[in-house]
């Protein structure tokens, strides 16, 4: 039950951060103000809805999974890939990425109030650290998922996965 829950919740967090890579990628590429300003109300809602409530569950089941299988914390570097990856990946979800989406819908709002989406707005809508971090948050889950699936033995594989991502963002 506690590996099924723990499923549940990486569907969730992997569904909703393909979504926003999706909304955002679409908000990136668009110039119509309605595109824009929808995409931008996708990407809070599937970061909401999804992604955060997503991670705590990973978060929780995890926790207590590595109580109940006693594996301990720090044993295997697939485990703390896993972990550490996931830490990483929510305090940088909940700084940089949060304050990029959040700007980026206030100012989809702003330009859909004026009825006009101009060069200016798209480029203030992306900061390169934030857009870098938010086209991180895919790959990154990748290799979280790598971590429990291919369960790598040596901290050289963790490595190479966590830099390809690196590279693919």
């Amino acid at each position: 039950l506690l590996k099924f829950i723990h499923v549940i919740g990486y569907l969730m967090m992997g569904g909703g951060l393909l979504g926003v890579f999706i909304s955002e990628l679409r908000a990136f590429q668009t110039h119509d103000l309605r595109i824009f300003t929808e995409a931008a109300h996708y990407t809070v809602v599937l970061r909401f809805s999804l992604v955060v409530p997503g991670a705590l569950v990973v978060l929780i089941s995890g926790t207590i999974l590595i109580f109940y299988l006693e594996l301990g914390f720090f044993e295997e570097p697939w485990l703390v890939g896993m972990w550490g990856l996931l830490i990483l990946e929510g305090f940088e979800g909940n700084t940089l990425t949060r304050k990029h989406i959040l700007h980026s819908r206030r100012l989809a709002n702003q330009a859909f109030e004026s009825g006009d989406l101009t060069d200016e707005v798209r480029q203030r809508a992306r900061g390169p650290l934030s857009t870098f971090t938010h086209f991180l948050d895919l790959p990154i889950f990748i290799v979280i998922v790598y971590c429990g699936v291919a369960r790598p033995e040596t901290w050289t594989a963790v490595v190479i996965a966590i830099v390809i991502s690196f590279v693919a963002a």
